[in-house]
């Protein structure tokens, strides 16, 4: 997370939030039958100096660790070799993060970051996407997702969907809890992008009831289920869509132009040499098989 501290709010300067994540990794139980040499404190910390500093990949931060100052910054006062941090992390529920993702946030909320951060009509703009994050054809745990190549190899990877709030105008971001994308315990089927999206509309909604948002996807999650999720939990959304995908849409979009019934808009910035077009209708079906889903639909060039 990169956020600027407004003048006159240490509490939100990096020193502060750095010291309010490591307190957050200092209360997760570490529950190792011997827990001496490095704490799980600083391995956590370390790993979240490693992603800080955009370290490009664990031998690189352990390069970090010998040369660096890592005690200065982050508060680490021994930072595991690679190996040992993966030892160490492997097994944390990523559920116990969450508590310093609120904490964070309510820092933020209360130093009144947010509020340059509101998009429109009161609401922040909440992007959501999936990500890999792991993938190796020897490597895997009881959680790995799997793709079976025609030749009979096998690829264990791990996936997340990342949430974040953001602002067109703005550089920086505010993360929120993201959720695993890993194979359930007592399932033989992979995990999905969708499932992990219920889950983490649902999460959202929890942790705060009250916050007006606007979802924004790719095309991936302009299906019926999802736009249901979201409208299930009093969320407004900007989905993208292909023509390639979406056909249905499309030409009933088409079939509406044909009748007189889209709205055009054009606009042509002459300092840039740019001219902007657009064209948008509203309450037309999604698809085909949920004719009762209806959106609204905008085009620009």
């Amino acid at each position: 997370m990169s956020m600027a501290a407004p003048k006159g709010r240490k509490h939100l300067s990096a020193d502060a939030l750095f010291r309010l994540v490591r307190n957050g990794f200092a209360r997760i139980l570490d529950d190792r039958a011997e827990a001496t040499g490095i704490s799980l404190a600083d391995a956590l910390m370390a790993a979240f100096a490693m992603f800080s500093l955009k370290s490009p990949s664990l031998l690189t931060f352990d390069k970090e660790r010998v040369e660096g100052n890592l005690q200065t910054i982050y508060g680490i006062e021994h930072a595991p070799c690679d190996t040992y941090m993966r030892e160490l992390l492997d097994p944390v529920s990523p559920a116990s993060l969450r508590p310093i993702f609120q904490g964070v946030f309510r820092q933020l909320q209360r130093g009144k970051a947010l509020e340059p951060m509101m998009f429109l009509q009161g609401a922040y703009l909440l992007a959501l996407d999936g990500t890999g994050y792991f993938s190796s054809k020897t490597i895997h745990c009881a959680s790995c997702l799997h793709k079976v190549h025609r030749n009979g190899a096998i690829t264990y990877y791990h996936q997340m969907l990342g949430a974040a709030i953001l602002h067109p105008e703005k550089r920086e971001v505010i993360p929120l809890m993201p959720e695993p994308i890993v194979k359930q315990d007592g399932t033989e089927k992979n995990d999905c992008e969708r499932n992990a999206a219920k889950r983490l509309v649902a999460q959202l909604r929890q942790d705060y009831p009250h916050r007006k948002f606007i979802v924004t996807e790719d095309s991936l999650s302009s299906n019926a289920p999802h736009i249901q999720t979201l409208q299930d939990h009093d969320l407004r959304y900007i989905l993208g869509v292909k023509a390639g995908d979406h056909a249905f849409l499309f030409q009933q979009v088409q079939v509406t132009e044909q009748a007189g019934g889209v709205t055009y808009y054009e606009r042509h910035d002459r300092a840039a040499g740019i001219r902007h077009r657009f064209r948008f209708v509203n309450d037309v079906p999604l698809n085909a098989s949920n004719a009762d889903v209806r959106v609204n639909f905008i085009e620009y060039w």
